[in-house]
């Protein structure tokens, strides 16, 4: 989720290299947002209809922003025969300390044991009184339930945003409100993440959707839990299930959101197995924190096939721009003109996100 500035936008534009094509406002249409968050600005809700960006994956956070996120992916709809924005619902990590993970309910007696055990700080007298801030967790039957019918609701929804976050940090009282806030130092345990984060990688491919995943001084963690659920993809386990008559579980297509991690590391995602991996690229998070040369090079690290754009911006204004900006990056990068971009990313977007332009439908609410 990116606040960005007129005057940091244009910071960033002149900040990484791209192409010196003119872009045509034609090409809107064909640019494909795999990571938004344009419903967080409420009042201005019936802008996201009328961006020009052809497509938007709206990413949910919170139990509490779902139904917004529900809302807006349909009233975009607009009488129209096929969405503009696809809904996506998940618990992100920031936010993981909330609910409880499937065994927690059972080992923790309070919501107190419950926290003490998956929160942690340098400080104890800030641990003692952050807990004493928070509401009691939800019970994972609870959220859990709520997620799988927010997307048998909606059937074209993926999973998202998920993932870990090694820098996050509590805000002061629990406060969800992260903009221009000083964090805390209390922290929710890696441990506790990734179970969260599990849970909805499982109910994922079991409805056979895709997931969004947040990532951030994490990736060790991340790939390491993931190469370990590759591991039912190996030959032999997969001969072993067939031969036991079971179902082979989908594979599941994954993007790595924003991604800031090695190029070398690419590969290495790209090649696990039981996972089609995607990485995106935003002009709101990478052109901030990633270093021009390492970014172009992280471009060029990723097949053509499995390229997306995004935004990942947190209001309707300047998405299109934000857009336009990464647009011109990844054209410069990988060599393409403006319109082989939109056509390449496109493609690669509506297979992420299993688009189908003759049955992908908002269902009425």
């Amino acid at each position: 989720m990116c606040q960005l500035s007129s005057q940091e936008n244009e910071e960033f534009q002149h900040k990484i290299p791209k192409t010196d094509e003119e872009f045509d406002p034609s090409l809107f249409p064909e640019l494909c947002d795999a990571h938004c968050h344009p419903h967080d600005d409420v009042k201005n809700l019936l802008k996201i209809a009328q961006l020009k960006t052809g497509f938007v994956t709206l990413m949910g956070v919170r139990q509490d922003d779902w139904d917004t996120v529900a809302k807006v992916a349909t009233d975009c709809l607009n009488g129209k025969s096929q969405t503009k924005c696809i809904p996506s619902f998940g618990i992100h990590p920031w936010f993981s300390h909330f609910v409880t993970g499937n065994t927690d309910d059972a080992n923790y007696n309070t919501p107190r044991d419950f926290y003490k055990h998956i929160l942690a700080s340098p400080h104890e007298r800030e641990l003692d009184e952050m807990i004493d801030a928070l509401p009691d967790p939800v019970p994972y039957n609870t959220w859990y339930s709520n997620l799988r019918q927010h997307l048998l609701d909606h059937p074209n929804a993926l999973v998202g945003e998920v993932g870990v976050d090694r820098s996050a940090r509590l805000l002061p009282g629990g406060a969800i409100e992260w903009h221009n806030v000083k964090p805390t130092n209390v922290q929710t345990t890696i441990d506790h993440q990734l179970a969260i984060f599990n849970i909805q990688c499982q109910l994922a491919r079991k409805l056979d959707r895709s997931i969004s995943v947040h990532c951030v001084q994490g990736q060790g963690h991340l790939f390491d839990h993931l190469k370990a659920q590759s591991n039912q993809f190996s030959n032999r386990q997969l001969r072993k299930l067939k031969q036991e008559g079971k179902p082979i579980p989908n594979t599941l297509r994954l993007c790595l959101h924003s991604f800031g991690g090695a190029p070398a590391t690419v590969k290495q995602f790209l090649e696990l197995k039981g996972f089609e991996v995607y990485v995106s690229f935003s002009v709101c998070i990478n052109a901030r924190h990633t270093p021009a040369k390492k970014l172009l090079e992280l471009i060029k690290a990723v097949p053509d096939d499995r390229l997306l754009i995004e935004s990942d911006i947190n209001k309707p204004d300047g998405l299109d721009i934000c857009m336009m900006e990464i647009s011109k990056i990844v054209a410069y990068a990988k060599g393409w003109t403006l319109k082989q971009t939109a056509e390449t990313t496109k493609k690669n977007w509506k297979r992420f996100v299993n688009y189908n332009d003759e049955t992908d439908r908002v269902p009425s609410s």
